[in-house]
């Protein structure tokens, strides 16, 4: 790997670094921020949620401006640390409007803004997938999530040093203009100094891969592809193989739950509840290292699937069951443990499940990169819906816990999180054993064997019956945005997850050897 692209990599880790970082001083003390000026728990939930709703937005935009562009990321990136600049402000500023609508709409402006600079982060994946060769990639990805987990180590220590914070910011001695700076808001200067740094840092050492243009091989025959139109995904998108995946994505996550439970059942400050979310981090990247341990010894994708549904079972009823007023520290984490673990375990299989669903299906050939788009859009939209869900549904205000005398911290709705999961089980089994997919040959099935001797069209690569895949089907999916929303929704609390199951890796694989042989044919003399 030459010394530039090196270089490059480091600030791409330094990126997350400072990112994660950043989450860990912010996410804490948000909930606290929004009580001092006036907000509710409805209000925390979507302030939380914004960056999910605004990144279904933003991620193509920065996408299409690399793709525009000749595959160049200052200018990109620029604009994202500009706009975290901007929203950093906001968010500091909004503690001199007045408590009420107008000093909650501005943390909001504050947070939406930071989450329009934010979705640039994405272009990490698209960097790596361009720049970095395909065999290293996974230790790039594995450098990057291990650096994200450390930035999350380090947010104790800067809540430490904010905690103790009591000072102002003088804008204009002759005006007057003055800025109170408490532990509420001080983040949003943190996130401020490292939106300056990055980039400064992005544009003097980010070297820009080679220009994204290239050749293709032609397809033999006559007329352009067939490409699939909007009636044949959504026909394709409600059969059972496809929504399943789809609906998994929208397993109710309560991390969001962590700052409030924790302020109101144990009087817990900043610094204490970016312990437990630091703690959070490394079970986390745990939870990824096991799980492509387990793919790597030929676990199934329905295997993997099902046990961190199971886990979300267990972890969901704990929830609810032992987060109580009169709980022990352990009893509050415990069950934050047990659903960190387990997350990693459905995210690669779980994207792995659709992606094959996808290729199986022919009308889909040639919208291998809507789907994978459309899976992670599926991804984002949960995000943004689980974080309101959990604080308007499942959060009980403090005067509501008082007033009633039941110890729970959650109402009766977290029991959503272990219900949904069963049903998910339940979806799985019914797939395996009643439509007969058989991913875990239990079942007695006759198959049939392509012979190797069979050219052309048909690839003894692919499953049975399965068309080698088209050049369009095989571009769109060897693709940077298609590399990017693939990455992306696996991610688990910021953290990237580089692991892939087993069956991607066989399957990419069967992708690049059907690309060999259509270069072959196409380079071949057509005359004998």
């Amino acid at each position: 790997m030459e010394r530039s692209l090196v270089l490059s990599i480091v600030i791409l880790a330094l990126i997350n670094i400072f990112d994660s970082v950043s989450n860990s001083v912010v996410g804490p003390s948000l909930i606290f921020y929004v009580t001092e000026m006036g907000g509710t728990k409805e209000q925390y939930g979507l302030i939380m949620s914004i960056s999910f709703l605004v990144g279904m937005v933003m991620m193509p935009v920065y996408g299409a401006w690399v793709d525009s562009n000749g595959n160049r990321y200052h200018a990109p990136y620029a604009a994202c640390f500009c706009l975290g600049l901007l929203g950093s402000v906001v968010y500091v500023l909004a503690v001199v409007c007045p408590r009420g609508t107008v000093g909650v709409a501005m943390i909001f402006m504050g947070r939406l803004i930071t989450g329009m600079g934010v979705a640039g982060r994405t272009l990490a994946y698209s960097y790596v997938a361009t720049a970095v060769p395909f065999d290293q990639q996974r230790t790039t990805l594995t450098i990057m999530s291990m650096t994200r987990t450390f930035g999350m180590l380090l947010g104790p220590l800067l809540n430490l040093l904010v905690a103790r914070v009591d000072s102002e910011l003088i804008l204009s001695r002759h005006l007057g203009w003055r800025v109170p700076v408490n532990p509420n808001n001080a983040p949003g200067l943190i996130v401020a100094a490292s939106e300056v740094a990055l980039l400064v840092a992005t544009y003097f050492f980010l070297v820009d891969p080679p220009s994204s243009s290239g050749k293709s091989g032609t397809r033999r025959g006559s007329g352009p592809p067939v490409r699939a139109g909007l009636g044949d995904i959504w026909n394709a998108a409600t059969h059972f193989d496809l929504a399943l995946p789809m609906a998994n994505m929208f397993v109710v996550m309560f991390s969001v739950a962590i700052p409030p439970v924790a302020s109101h059942a144990f009087g817990w400050e900043p610094f204490a509840i970016s312990n437990v979310l630091a703690l959070q981090a490394v079970v986390l990247f745990i939870g990824m290292v096991a799980s492509m341990w387990f793919s790597m010894k030929s676990a199934t994708d329905i295997s993997l699937i099902t046990f961190g549904n199971f886990a979300f079972v267990v972890g969901g009823a704990a929830t609810y069951l032992l987060w109580r007023t009169d709980g022990s520290t352990a009893q509050f984490i415990l069950p934050i443990l047990i659903v960190s673990l387990s997350y990693p375990f459905i995210g690669p299989a779980n994207r792995s499940k659709f992606t094959k669903a996808v290729h199986n299906r022919p009308e889909l050939e040639n919208a291998h990169g809507i789907m994978q788009s459309l899976f992670n859009q599926g991804f984002m939209l949960g995000g943004f819906i689980s974080p309101n869900f959990t604080a308007a549904y499942m959060l009980r205000s403090s005067e509501n816990i008082e007033e009633s005398g039941s110890p729970y911290e959650l109402t009766l709705w977290t029991w959503i999180i272990p219900i949904s999961s069963i049903l998910m089980i339940i979806g799985l089994l019914y797939e395996e054993f009643a439509i007969g997919k058989n991913e875990l040959g239990w079942m007695n099935v006759d198959e049939k064997v392509i012979g190797e001797s069979q050219p052309g069209e048909m690839s003894h690569l692919l499953p049975v019956n399965k068309r080698r895949s088209s050049i369009v089907s095989i571009e769109q999916s060897l693709s940077r945005q298609f590399e990017v929303d693939r990455r992306y929704s696996v991610e688990a609390n910021g953290i990237c997850n580089p692991f892939e199951t087993s069956e991607e890796v066989k399957f990419r694989n069967q992708l690049i050897k059907d690309k060999n042989e259509w270069d072959k044919l196409s380079s071949s003399p057509e005359e004998s």
